[in-house]
């Protein structure tokens, strides 16, 4: 335990590896990819990438002719561009290129999925587990207790959306990591009074990838801009700082120069879809009106909800009052405050806040960093009073989070909007029933000639998560002290869980979107219906497998293949019967 009198221990770079070990653990082991959905958010991004790599284009026609028609796209004289951002795509250049050499060499075809994979590891995961050590870094030398700034930190990387979009070929998680390392860098500067040369050109770099990732992110890169004018000194810094700036912002404009004719146009005026056209084009690119509903939605509903997902950063309304109240801490505290409250209120105004198939509020991703600084404070002046009771919060804190946000992220990162309450209405079918999404488990046991599929091939994450929570706790100095924060962390965790996982009986839509998830799953034959398909197939189906199917059809929302079993079981039963 950590006494108001005993300061915490110096930072140890062995919990940080532990910690990162742990997000590398899961940001790699599963690859949730639903073919079928043809996200438009991820594919748009990745077809502009295979069109730079193989075509020498920023047009994706080419590759919409490979692979097939995607949305969010953009028709400017005749031809077709993605309409986002174009960072994520450019970062995925080189991973792409290298796997396209390698099939060049082995003279084997490019195979689409595989080459998802390889820049969602390039492009998404390695760079945000390198933002997540320095993150971490960061938190560390803070001196919050241990338990206050392991806990924040894993609801952060792995309890919240963050994880559904480091792990897909998205700009929302890298945009973040753009953000607060910029503000990291510049932070450290300020209270160092000077930076080096390589310092502010990578401070400047990333606060202009802000916007070069997503264009939400103008607000953080003028805000970080401004910061820097207050922190870069020696002041001809600010010389390097603007010559990282450049290099992003150039991209961009190149990027509309050669798609749609002017460097400050971005593909929004063009949208392919008429009615998305429509919107895009009121107000200020889709802002024109506030929405009260954005406002609290954003916040604390309990399906897509930023507090309720990742309740840990509830901490931040104690925290930062106290980074403000200090003189110190002050201005950082403005500028961490100014980053989020911006861009939620940009979010506010824009007729698309929702976002669409969305783990949590994907357009707050930028925030999430910033608010975890808040909730790392407010979890430390809790603990100078209550250090037992703020353990035991914030390790339930996180392994709600770990359920609430991580959960859907792991296993169908694109939820439909009919889905008010993601674990009840879709994770617990999906793991009752035997759904897994691709992962290194089943992958291993192919490559040993064995099977490993469903519900079985996630055990590894499920254990994972619980010796995480341990690991968490275990910061604690005396074993008393541990074993006290794991029982209340119990309380805590069904407390913010509670609301989570209850029924909501006005989501009539959820039972077909259910259907839907399921019925284009990848991969395909391994769940409970699946199986006893086989065995009806097989003839060797008993009344109590006709039973089960019918019953499993029925819980899924899949009710005409419910209808289709009652009617295959009453003939079995008669040619049973007759026999």
């Amino acid at each position: 335990m950590v006494s108001r009198r005993t300061p915490p221990p110096p930072p140890s770079h062995a919990r940080t590896w532990a910690a990162i070990a742990i997000c590398a653990a899961v940001y790699l082991y599963a690859f949730p990819y639903q073919p079928e959905v043809n996200n438009p958010n991820e594919n748009v991004r990745f077809f502009m990438t295979a069109a730079i790599v193989d075509e020498g284009t920023y047009a994706i026609d080419a590759i919409r002719a490979r692979w097939g028609w995607v949305n969010d796209a953009a028709l400017y004289e005749g031809h077709v561009y993605s309409v986002k951002a174009p960072g994520t795509s450019l970062m995925g250049v080189p991973g792409y290129w290298l796997y396209r050499r390698w099939c060049d060499l082995r003279e084997a075809p490019l195979d689409r999925t595989t080459a998802l994979w390889v820049v969602r590891m390039t492009a998404s995961a390695l760079p945000m587990l390198v933002f997540l050590f320095f993150f971490h870094r960061w938190l560390a030398r803070r001196g919050a207790p241990p338990v206050v700034r392991d806990g924040v930190f894993l609801s952060v990387a792995l309890g919240s959306l963050l994880l559904a979009y480091a792990t897909m070929f998205v700009s929302h998680a890298t945009s973040a990591a753009a953000a607060f390392g910029a503000f990291m860098l510049l932070e450290r500067a300020r209270h160092a009074q000077r930076i080096s040369f390589g310092g502010a050109w990578l401070a400047g770099l990333l606060a202009a990838m802000c916007t070069a990732l997503e264009y939400p992110g103008f607000v953080a890169t003028a805000v970080l801009c401004v910061y820097a004018l207050i922190c870069v000194r020696p002041w001809h810094r600010l010389v390097p700082f603007a010559l990282g700036a450049i290099l992003p912002t150039l991209a961009v404009l190149h990027f509309h120069w050669r798609a749609f004719g002017d460097p400050l146009t971005p593909g929004h005026r063009y949208l392919e879809h008429a009615a998305f056209r429509e919107l895009a084009n009121e107000g200020f690119f889709g802002a024109s009106e506030f929405s009260s509903d954005a406002a609290g939605g954003l916040l604390f509903d309990l399906g897509y909800g930023l507090f309720p997902l990742t309740p840990v950063l509830l901490l931040a309304f104690f925290g930062f009052p106290r980074l403000l109240a200090r003189r110190r801490t002050r201005i950082d505290a403005i500028v961490a405050l100014a980053i989020p409250l911006g861009t939620w209120g940009l979010i506010c105004f824009m007729n698309n806040w929702r976002g669409g198939w969305t783990v949590g509020p994907r357009y707050l991703a930028l925030a999430l960093p910033f608010v975890a600084w808040g909730a790392l404070e407010g979890g430390a002046w809790m603990a100078r009073s209550l250090p037992r009771v703020t353990g035991a919060l914030v390790v339930g804190a996180t392994g709600a989070a770990f359920l609430a946000s991580g959960g859907p992220s792991i296993y169908y990162p694109h939820l439909p909007e009919a889905f008010t309450r993601p674990v009840p209405q879709l994770v617990r079918w999906l793991v009752r029933h035997d759904f897994a999404p691709y992962n290194a488990g089943s992958w291993i046991a192919q490559q040993l000639g064995d099977e490993l599929w469903g519900t079985r091939s996630m055990v590894p994450l499920f254990v994972l998560a619980l010796l995480a929570l341990v690991w968490i706790a275990w910061a604690q100095r005396r074993l008393t002290d541990r074993l006290l924060v794991l029982i209340g962390a119990s309380f805590f965790g069904s407390t913010f869980l509670a609301p989570i996982v209850a029924d909501d009986p006005n989501a009539t839509g959820a039972p077909d979107a259910l259907a839907y998830v399921v019925r284009f799953w990848e991969p395909e034959g391994h769940d409970v219906a699946a199986r006893l398909e086989q065995r009806t197939e097989s003839g060797d189906a008993t009344p109590e497998d006709w039973a089960r199917l019918v019953r499993t059809y029925e819980e899924e929302g899949r009710r005409s293949e419910a209808r289709s079993a009652e009617r295959r079981a009453r003939s079995a039963a008669g040619l049973g019967a007759s026999r």
